[in-house]
């Protein structure tokens, strides 16, 4: 038997003694369900990261690709004889350049304008779908530059068929379950095909003004001693002239 005067031990308030016995089953299992919860958070967000960055890795590969196919496409073009009045078509992939999984289609656009009776005849039912019912008709400053269009629309329309081309190239590559393509177009221009056509481009060469002969004007400084009478018409030679002026045909009446 414990003594009279030993002390006996205080006892501890419930919540002390609640802590000294440690974290519940139910503490434990719903700390592990936020940890769960915040950790599927985390690796969903970093997924997403990864997938974005691959994407926008490959998508500027792509753009890299495209525009190689590009210059690349330009020189086939050249080394097969130049520009056609027809549309051509190139495609194949990239496995040269290690992307065996990426193709491409590029089009060479001929640009076919119309003959300038269709363009009268798109723009007189235009003309009426305005006009309605009403037998009115003004002639506008408009239709008179239509008309002065129709004086030029032919060498206009030679111009830019020969020296313009559409080029649309088109890169396709599989992303998972899903089928991606990046589309790049651009025009071709080449003003040398502009000297091919009669009165367009390049400076004026011998023999493009005809037969035509140049008329004399202005006085004449020749100083030659014709023997010949009687009037000569301005710009004519006189006979038995000699000296600058008479052999450039500038003679005066004598």
């Amino acid at each position: 038997m414990t003594s009279p005067d030993t002390k006996r031990p205080r006892l501890r308030p419930p919540e002390q003694r609640y802590a000294a016995a440690g974290f519940t089953l139910l503490e434990v299992m719903i700390a592990m369900a936020v940890l769960a919860l915040s950790l599927t958070s985390m690796l969903t967000s970093q997924m997403a990261s990864l997938r974005a960055t691959r994407y926008a890795q490959t998508i500027t590969s792509v753009a890299f690709l495209a525009d190689y196919q590009l210059i690349e496409t330009e020189y086939i073009v050249r080394k097969e004889g130049g520009w056609v009045l027809e549309d051509k078509f190139y495609e194949g992939t990239f496995a040269d350049q290690g992307w065996p999984d990426v193709k491409y289609k590029c089009i060479v656009d001929f640009l076919k304008l119309p003959e300038f009776t269709e363009l009268r005849a798109a723009k007189d039912d235009t003309d009426r779908a305005n006009r309605g019912e009403s037998s009115m008709y003004y002639r506008s400053a408009a239709d008179q530059a239509f008309t002065a269009l129709g004086m030029v629309w032919t060498p206009v329309k030679q111009a830019i068929e020969r020296s313009i081309r559409k080029v649309k190239c088109t890169v396709k590559w599989r992303n998972g379950n899903l089928d991606e393509e990046f589309i790049v177009n651009t025009f071709w221009a080449d003003p040398e095909k502009l000297k091919q056509l009669p009165g367009l481009g390049g400076e004026a060469k011998e023999g493009d003004l005809g037969d035509e002969k140049p008329q004399g004007g202005g006085a004449g400084t020749g100083t030659g001693t014709g023997t010949g009478t009687g009037a000569q018409p301005a710009g004519g030679r006189q006979t038995g002239a000699t000296g600058p002026g008479a052999s450039m045909g500038m003679g005066g009446k004598r």
